[in-house]
């Protein structure tokens, strides 16, 4: 993915306003700590890596249009990503494309490695949508079951729950698959 283009923002000859600035910064460098975290969220509701990446650079261009940042970024930022998929979804559903969501084909070049991310992906593909997006957020983002819920507007414990399920479902699955 490449960099977020507000390095060259200006708003006449001395460039951007003093708070302007601040929030140009601030994104820049939440954008450069986070932004793979987002894709991959955006990935697994999407199931496009073009989709996704153009989520990810909407939901930052919103931010920074909108002047100010809010109290919370990180989880703002998920449930943003999180709105702009559904957005996305309800707009053309039938073209969204399964991709991986362990790891891009050219970092998984051992038939052993791309066979595993494959049966990964299908018992992921296999749990609840809610489920899905726990563990996504919870295992590949290091976001708190509390931020979880922000992000999908349900309490905590729902949250807490969505995601032992999931985990629980994906492990008796693959016990079932002859991986005893």
């Amino acid at each position: 993915m490449s960099p977020l283009c507000v390095v060259s923002y200006s708003a006449g000859p001395i460039g951007p306003p003093a708070g302007k600035r601040n929030v140009i910064d601030t994104l820049r460098q939440f954008y450069l700590e986070h932004r793979q975290a987002l894709f991959v969220y955006a990935l697994s509701l999407t199931r496009s890596r073009e989709t996704a990446e153009d989520i990810v650079q909407a939901v930052f261009y919103r931010l920074l249009r909108r002047g100010r940042l809010p109290r919370e970024l990180r989880p703002y930022a998920f449930r943003a990503v999180r709105n702009a998929a559904a957005d996305v979804a309800r707009r053309d559903e039938a073209s969204a494309k399964w991709a991986s969501i362990f790891a891009p084909p050219e970092e998984c070049e051992d038939a052993e490695t791309v066979a595993l991310r494959d049966e990964l992906a299908v018992l992921f593909a296999a749990i609840h949508a809610d489920e899905r997006e726990c563990i996504v957020l919870k295992t590949y983002n290091g976001l708190t079951f509390q931020e979880i819920g922000a992000v999908l507007g349900v309490p905590v414990g729902t949250a807490a729950s969505w995601y032992r399920r999931g985990i629980e479902k994906m492990r008796r699955r693959w016990e079932e698959t002859s991986h005893e």
